[in-house]
């Protein structure tokens, strides 16, 4: 192997890795309180979970049981506030998604609900939970995609790669 093959194999490694590393980042947000997680700040969105590894994490609402999902230090901290959801003396929100409001139960496993209404054409808007749209119960929130620093570092080794096919 030459010195040029060598340096653009390690240049196609470190992309693949720093991609990784990059799109990992995106979903293991760190947090204090729910409200820190702001990559789905809506009821039903994504809670900050204290209790399970990796700790002081953003995790999909519903992870654990209702009363003791999410971590708030105040009532406003509860991405559900609007709904009536408050901050327990064990800093978890009394609710973390719109189904459970009002004493109610979601159905289907753990899933996240999407945001209360959505806007159609007719402009009539939906029921609270009316979002999401996933297989088996429950509704779902789709995952973040790829951040735009990870797009730009494939975008990089991919331009390396195409000026080495080019020599």
């Amino acid at each position: 192997m030459t010195a040029r093959s060598i340096r653009m194999k390690l240049l196609l490694v470190a992309t693949t890795f720093a991609c990784a590393l990059a799109a990992r980042s995106a979903y293991a947000q760190s947090c204090v309180n729910d409200i820190d997680c702001t990559a789905h700040p809506e009821c039903g969105g994504e809670v900050c979970d204290w209790v399970v590894n990796p700790l002081m994490t953003c995790k999909t609402a519903g992870g654990q049981t209702k009363g003791h999902d999410g971590w708030c230090t105040t009532d406003t901290d509860c991405k559900c506030h609007a709904l009536g959801a408050t901050c327990t003396t064990s800093f978890s929100c009394t609710f973390t998604r719109p189904c459970e409001a009002d004493g109610g139960t979601c159905s289907g496993g753990g899933g996240s609900t999407g945001t209360a209404g959505s806007g159609g054409s007719g402009g009539s808007t939906g029921s609270a939970g009316s979002g999401g749209g996933g297989g088996g119960g429950g509704c779902s929130i789709a995952g973040d995609g790829v951040s735009a620093s990870s797009l730009l570092l494939a975008l990089g080794g991919l331009l390396a790669l195409r000026a080495r096919r080019r020599r």
